[in-house]
């Protein structure tokens, strides 16, 4: 079936897209199940059992009301969990992009902009969730979410029981070194924060109803099958994976663990020596240097807004740039994290690109914090959602471990990266291992670099979400 590009965009199919693209949840209690299925087609039968058991449970975009479902999850699968349950799509040789098929490890595209891979790298593709099962292995990923952890509870015994009853064609795999070994959301306090003590999710696209235009926040730059454009995105675009991938994104499922110790010791360690150069005492330096390095105090406050200090009434503004007042990075260093994730108004020139890709972020912190655990396994589980792997996803992955996208950068000089996220490997004379910060007087409070690795990836996978109406062709086997 071909692609069919429509002179005016319709309106998003809310029934048929699963909710979690469009939504943020804000259930206080959220698993994220992983499972292998058998390659056995001949026993798809049981794979689909599984899919029907699970449909009753499954989100779709729809208003809710005003209560929330007590229990729902959302379904999404890799290129190698796609060929097991739609082998007629012939997956290998399908329109679906060569970035999806080939999957986050591929050392020649994905880890080109991810730089995970790497002699003595902690987050090594080979090194993945934790070594007990394969990248390849992972299939299909189930997110439960639950209003209480008795709801908690439930949802995930009905998923477990779905694939029990797969006679063994759909196994869970379980990454973590934890009691349940599954990926679990842990409820900090305060709840919207992480493990670094930063408000997390303040800035995400609003999508619009209408998906038609060039906006980046449009939502045809993250559902399949809706573009007007000239070139339209995202795909696939035609045979009868178009079909099957309408109303449906990716996800770039990614499991990143946060050294908190080494980030405390870090901020303390550098706030002894920068504090007399700011003339101010140790514990305001140590809040000051958090928030140089991400952009934003931690409390949320953009450093572009209110630069001197934390303010409630800018915790989670979102309307700034850095085009009027702060091209000297004087406020927001160039490299801190937010800036770099989104560079807004300032300005990108590479690779012939002139705008900002913007992606949708799902994230909750899982481990318990410090003072409960010191030696847990804790850090962020990352669904970043697009319509385009490499184009989104990818590139602002790029941009982070490899600041060179903006004319703020010199382009003759070896290229910063940014200070909290990004992978620190050795390129001699391409990478600044320093993090540099401009001053008022015109000097720069440079700390030398290499900088310690913040954040090691535990594992990394690409799904698609597909709509609702494909996960229920696959259960009841039809095409």
């Amino acid at each position: 079936m071909a692609y069919t590009q429509s002179s005016q965009a319709d309106k998003p199919e809310l029934h048929d897209i699963q909710g979690l693209i469009v939504n943020g949840y804000t259930h206080p209690c959220s698993v994220h199940m992983l499972f292998k299925f058998n390659k056995d087609i001949s026993n798809l039968k049981y794979i689909r059992t599984f899919f029907k058991d699970l449909l009753p449970y499954l989100q779709s975009a729809e208003d809710w009301g005003p209560l929330k479902p007590e229990i729902m999850l959302n379904i999404g699968l890799t290129a190698l969990g796609i060929a097991i349950v739609k082998p007629e799509l012939n997956v290998p040789k399908s329109n679906f992009s060569t970035t999806f098929k080939k999957g986050p490890w591929d050392p020649n595209n994905a880890q080109q902009s991810l730089g995970d891979s790497g002699p003595g790298l902690p987050g090594d593709p080979s090194k993945w969730w934790n070594n007990k099962f394969k990248n390849e292995d992972v299939h299909c990923v189930v997110h439960a979410y639950a209003m209480n952890p008795t709801a908690q509870e439930r949802i995930v015994g009905i998923i477990t029981d779905a694939a029990e009853k797969s006679n063994g064609m759909v196994t869970e795999l379980k990454p973590l070194d934890s009691e349940t070994g599954r990926l679990e959301q842990y409820l900090l306090v305060p709840s919207d924060y992480v493990h670094f003590r930063y408000r997390d999710s303040i800035d995400e696209p609003e999508l619009n109803d209408n998906p038609a235009g060039k906006d980046q926040q449009d939502l045809n730059n993250f559902l399949i099958g809706y573009s007007t454009l000239k070139n339209p995105t995202p795909g696939p675009l035609s045979g009868p994976e178009a079909k099957f991938a309408k109303n449906g994104c990716y996800n770039a499922f990614r499991i990143l663990y946060q050294d908190v110790e080494a980030f405390n010791n870090f901020l303390e360690e550098q706030s002894e020596l920068i504090a007399p150069k700011i003339n101010k005492t140790k514990e305001y330096t140590v809040e000051w240097l958090a928030a140089k390095m991400c952009g934003r105090w931690r409390n949320g406050s953009p450093l572009v807004l209110s630069p001197e200090n934390p303010e409630h009434s800018t915790s989670k503004s979102t309307d700034f740039g850095y085009l009027a007042n702060d091209m000297k990075g004087l406020k927001c260093p160039f490299s801190a994290h937010t800036r770099v994730a989104n560079p807004r108004d300032e300005g990108v020139d590479t690779a012939g690109a002139d705008i900002v890709p913007r992606i949708i972020r799902r994230g909750m912190p899982y481990g318990p914090p410090m003072s409960v655990e010191a030696k847990a396994d804790r850090g962020l589980i990352g669904l970043f959602l697009c319509g385009d792997l490499s184009s989104q996803f990818e590139t602002l992955y790029g941009w982070i471990n490899i600041n060179n996208f903006s004319n703020v950068f010199p382009p003759a000089n070896a290229a910063p990266q940014d200070p909290l996220i990004a992978n620190r490997f050795n390129i001699p004379g391409a990478i600044d291992p320093n993090f540099t910060i401009p001053m008022e007087d015109g000097t720069n409070i440079v700390i030398k670099g290499p900088l310690p690795q913040f954040v090691v990836t535990r594992g990394t996978a690409y799904f698609l979400l597909p709509s609702i109406s494909s996960l229920t062709e696959i259960a009841e086997g039809g095409s």
